[in-house]
């Protein structure tokens, strides 16, 4: 921020101090702390996490301080924060001074618990004024964090009992396979990452060219695009537990490439490929280390990956190999109004009402022009740029793609250069350790009174909340809780919370506790009939959906009883 400031302390007619900056008044020339509380009153809304931009000399973040409750939160962002001498420290205040993109994504990500987008931006008089551009900034990013935050939720919210099925099916198939850790620096080998934009077409001669030199990993959806062009990839990454991810695979089968997917991968992907495949865990999924551990007896690596597969696709391919890394075909927008490469299932081409229903918007390109993108695609770049930060060598990153989105923290640089950086001397050896399947039929029938253990866990945990729904109805009668009650339903929480953590449902419970904490907040003040059925319904509905969900993990648990007893163990 280089623009100077003329700060002046001025006294107000209630002889209290307020500012003036640039000769605009930032707050009431008659009694700012009077304006202060009815600018509180009008502005405030429950249950939120409100924004001010413009701290001033204190009084209307103090005032909205005073409305906020326990779940409720004041972020302030103000440039010229304590360019004056005169103004007093605040250290009951979140202050941020430095107008950026990452700070305030750090700063509200920290506030914002279960994706919540409950956020109010609020400006104080006249900041707006007297810094436009860094007001611009604060909307834009703000805006940007809710709708990857809406995303993210929609996407949790949606795939839930999806995701939960996959898990539970794909333990027959990690228990076969290999854990990806068996590759951890298994190469040294550079590594080309094709994903399924428009530009990747244009780099289909020269990886035709290179791949007995790099390692080609694809990610995902665009296997058929390669395909088409006679390339199929050394590895294949999945992650997406969706029927449609599905479709991409169903009609190929890959006799060369190794699958490497996530524990939540739709489950049926596994049967198309012949080789040795390796599984990985998702990052912030509580407790699925241990549950893989434990019924399975594998250990599986956490990857810190992002919202889209090529996002995996790139800490897989630092994770295996020490090698240069190059991104193709990864666009993050819409090149030549294209949605993805041609013979990928999901091409096509844009109109006008595709770009209205996506909320399409320009951002800065690879070439230093401004390319069609959306938040979905916004979502995934951020992903590529948080890789990039934490990345110890980020000097091997490259992004060859040759259009589409500038991403920040990666070499640009055109392919054919990327080419110049290998060693053309020998071809690549990509199956120095791979193992043979040792499993025998007392491994698996181990495996089935895992499973069993499993499926009686779930019994108990029915059982449970069948109890708990009696005692709410008990309250019904006087719509009150009585201490007896509160007490056995304090007893049955905790049984549950205990049982909870020796299965695997975090994915098909999240949406469930999000819903319930957020959708049942307390209403100022509400009466006492108000807060008993605010609370009884709230405990109805997370104890309903407790007890859907593990109905459903229970069958899908017992599917893959029999399926292992079927196929593994003659039908016992």
């Amino acid at each position: 921020m280089s623009q100077d400031f003329n700060i002046e302390v001025v006294s107000s007619k209630s002889s209290l101090p307020i500012l003036k900056v640039n000769n605009f008044y930032l707050h009431s020339k008659y009694d700012p702390k009077k304006e202060a509380e009815q600018f509180a009153n009008s502005q405030f809304t429950e249950n939120h996490v409100h924004i001010l931009f413009g701290y001033g000399y204190g009084y209307f973040a103090n005032a909205l301080k005073k409305k906020c409750k326990e779940n409720e939160h004041l972020l302030i962002i103000d440039p010229i924060y304590k360019k004056s001498k005169d103004i007093v420290e605040q250290k009951d205040f979140e202050i941020i001074r430095d107008v950026n993109e990452k700070t305030i994504e750090n700063a509200l990500n920290n506030l914002l618990k279960d994706y919540n987008t409950n956020v109010k931006i609020i400006c104080s008089p006249n900041y707006d004024r007297i810094l436009p551009k860094e007001y611009k900034i604060v909307l834009k990013t703000v805006k940007e964090i809710l709708s990857v935050n809406r995303i993210f939720f929609n996407t949790v919210n949606y795939f839930a009992e999806i995701w939960q099925e996959n898990y539970i099916r794909n333990i027959f198939h990690i228990f076969e396979d290999e854990s990806l850790s068996v590759l951890e620096d298994c190469y040294n080998l550079p590594v080309v990452i094709a994903a399924g934009g428009p530009s990747l077409t244009k780099q289909i001669p020269l990886l035709k060219e290179m791949q007995n030199n790099v390692l080609i990993i694809a990610a995902g959806s665009t296997v058929n695009t390669l395909l088409h062009y006679n390339i199929e990839a050394d590895f294949i990454v999945s992650v997406d537990g969706s029927i449609v991810n599905y479709k991409h695979f169903e009609n190929n089968t890959f006799e060369n490439s190794h699958l490497i997917y996530s524990t939540k991968n739709h489950y049926d992907i596994r049967k198309q490929f012949k080789k040795t495949a390796f599984s990985f865990i998702p990052a912030f999924e509580p407790g699925v280390y241990d549950h893989v551990k434990q019924i399975t007896q594998k250990q599986l690596p956490t990857l810190l990956g992002g919202s889209s597969v090529a996002n995996y696709a790139l800490v897989i391919a630092q994770y295996i190999s020490s090698g240069p890394i190059a991104l193709i075909g990864q666009d993050l927008a819409y090149t030549d109004n294209q949605t993805h490469a041609k013979y990928n299932k999901h091409f096509a081409n844009i109109n006008d009402d595709y770009k209205e229903n996506r909320g399409t918007f320009y951002t800065d390109g690879y070439n230093g022009d401004e390319v069609l993108t959306d938040v979905a695609f916004l979502s995934m770049k951020k992903g590529f740029e948080q890789i990039a930060e934490v990345s110890s060598k980020r000097e091997r990153l490259y992004n060859c793609t040759e259009g589409g989105a500038k991403i920040k923290g990666y070499t640009q640089i055109p392919f054919r250069d990327f080419y110049g950086l290998i060693d053309l001397s020998g071809e690549k050896d990509i199956h120095p350790i791979f193992l043979e399947n040792t499993l025998n039929e007392s491994d698996w029938e181990k495996l089935c009174c895992r499973i069993q253990a499993e499926i009686d866990i779930y019994l108990e945990i029915e059982r449970l909340i069948t109890n708990g729904l009696k005692y709410l109805d008990d309250c019904l009668v006087n719509e009150k809780f009585t201490r007896k009650i509160l007490n056995e339903l304090e007893k049955i929480d905790k049984k549950i919370k205990r049982l909870f953590k020796k299965v695997s449902m975090n994915s098909i419970l999240e949406p469930i506790i999000i819903d319930t904490m957020n959708n049942y907040l307390p209403i100022n003040g509400e009466t006492e009939q108000q807060n008993f059925k605010r609370v009884h319904k709230q405990n109805s509905s997370l104890y309903n959906g407790f007890l859907n969900a593990t109905k459903l993990s229970k069958v899908y648990t017992t599917d893959l009883l029999e399926k292992v007893k079927k196929e593994k163990l003659g039908g016992m």
